[in-house]
């Protein structure tokens, strides 16, 4: 599955808040990868056996009337509607009446005299990525971890995280620097922390190496969290708890250097790592290692053979099998 795809299937697998769903629009409309964006789009919509009714239209024809005459930006919404037409209409109109009053806010807003740019850096699955960010804050991406981020920042510095990274960032008191997740706010001045935080994970991470950063929750139903250095914040997507802990952060920020430390894992949480790490479709007989909890440790140089071997010590009964781009777990 290709990062494009990942991105949008993603998204639609459910509710996003509202500045992700900004961004995410802004990025759909672009020109970059358009032809593969429309396939996505289509098989989503095919899957969910919908159509655009006439008052979908007539309702996002009212949403392209405030657009008449305005900036380029909205020239690419409605580029963008022309091409996807009723199928779109039914996934998208939503976002993009959205979409259009972010831009159309930005457009009227006297301090700012241009819409605002984004930049999205994708890494692929098997790769790591180093990106500087406009503020000279170092950001490190593990593989299959998708960052947004506005080519200029303005008071405050957000960027938008579907993945895992680590942070380094510059220090400046009069512009606080936020990290966006599906779930979490990570809001900082000037520190080193690492956020996990993938869309199809079943929890989430901040874990602080120096400064201090405080973690808001998405859904309001827990208090924030401020972590000191050797903290970490563990958000339980399926059990809905937080936790907050004291950690040996090398371990946890292990992988920036290509390694690999895993502590407690299910079977299908490995699988998901094992696909991002070495770029391999992961199949699991699930129901053959319910209450296994692996811990496992491996170095950059040791490719999947290496590591399934270590998993076949550590659980006996496991076999597998490698084909080609695809691993079976059974």
């Amino acid at each position: 599955m290709t990062k494009v795809r990942d991105i949008i299937e993603a998204y639609f697998s459910k509710n996003q808040p509202e500045d992700l769903q900004k961004s995410f629009v802004l990025w759909l409309c672009e020109a970059r990868d358009s032809l593969e964006k429309d396939e996505v789009l289509f098989g989503i919509w095919e899957n969910i056996q919908a159509d655009a009714d006439a008052s979908t239209e007539q309702s996002f024809r009212d949403v392209m009337a405030k657009a008449s005459g305005e900036s380029t930006s909205h020239l690419a919404v409605r580029r963008a509607w022309k091409k996807w037409s009723r199928a779109a209409a039914v996934l998208l109109l939503p976002l993009l009446s959205m979409a259009l009053t972010y831009v159309y806010m930005q457009h009227h807003n006297a301090s700012q005299n241009a819409d605002l740019q984004w930049t999205e850096c994708i890494v692929p699955n098997g790769e790591l990525r180093s990106v500087t960010l406009p503020d000279s804050s170092k950001v490190q991406l593990n593989a299959g971890s998708i960052l947004i981020y506005p080519q200029h920042f303005g008071r405050t510095r957000q960027v938008y995280l579907n993945g895992e990274a680590y942070f380094s960032v510059t220090h400046n008191r009069q512009h606080p620097f936020i990290v966006k997740t599906g779930d979490l706010n990570v809001e900082v001045l000037g520190t080193v922390f690492d956020v996990s935080a993938f869309a199809n994970d079943e929890q989430s991470f901040v874990t602080l190496e120096s400064g201090k950063v405080n973690v808001q929750f998405r859904d309001n139903r827990h208090p924030a969290v401020t972590l000191s250095p050797n903290e970490q914040v563990c958000l339980n997507h399926i059990k809905g708890t937080v936790e907050k802990r004291t950690v040996n952060v090398a371990p946890v920020i292990a992988w920036t250097q290509g390694n690999l430390i895993i502590s407690r894992l299910r079977i299908e949480e490995i699988a998901r790592i094992i696909e991002r790490k070495y770029n391999l479709k992961v199949y699991v007989n699930s129901g053959r290692y319910p209450n296994e909890l692996i811990s496992m440790k491996l170095m950059h140089d040791e490719g999947v053979s290496e590591m399934m071997e270590i998993l076949q010590d550590l659980v006996p009964k496991l076999k597998y099998k490698i084909e080609n781009d695809e691993l079976y777990i059974y």
